[in-house]
């Protein structure tokens, strides 16, 4: 898919990747072991997570991005 020669492993490209990743997955309560645990021991409802925190926890998502596009991603 990409070229190791175009991008190496050091790349920033695999590092954007790895946040998109790691924090996008995170970001449903269920797609993390930290988010089903939340709603075992505290009772959280999926839709009261889906009204109340799903838009803040995606703005800081795109916001993080924005930020590491800014500091590393050449223009």
């Amino acid at each position: 898919m990409y070229d190791l020669t175009a991008h190496p492993m050091d790349d920033s490209l695999w590092q954007l990747i790895a946040y998109c990743a790691g924090t996008g997955g995170s970001m449903l309560v269920i797609g993390s072991a930290a988010g089903v645990a939340l709603m075992g021991l505290e009772k959280v409802d999926f839709l009261w997570y889906a009204k109340r925190i799903s838009l803040p926890a995606a703005a800081g998502y795109l916001a993080g991005i924005g930020a590491y596009a800014a500091t590393h991603l050449p223009l």
